[in-house]
């Protein structure tokens, strides 16, 4: 009796320990897609604001309008 309730109590204690390791590891994707879609939506309004600029407002900051989603991505090359 003594040992089975020592193995039901580890196996008590593992699933715990999985338990909180998958919880960390969801919060982790969750932590990794709030950014992401954090990003997307940056993304999404810096061009929305470029897009409501001129071609010679664009043309004064340096780039046209074929270069916005670039910038707003952040990979935009002089």
């Amino acid at each position: 009796m003594l040992r089975s309730i020592t193995v039901a109590t580890l196996a008590q204690s593992q699933n715990r320990s999985l338990g909180r390791v998958l919880a960390e590891r969801i919060q982790g994707l969750r932590a990794r897609y709030d950014a992401r879609l954090s990003a997307l939506r940056e993304r999404r309004r810096i061009i929305r604001e470029l897009e409501t600029y001129s071609d010679d407002e664009l043309a004064e900051l340096g780039f046209g309008r074929f270069d916005i989603p670039a910038v707003a991505a952040g990979t935009y090359r002089r």
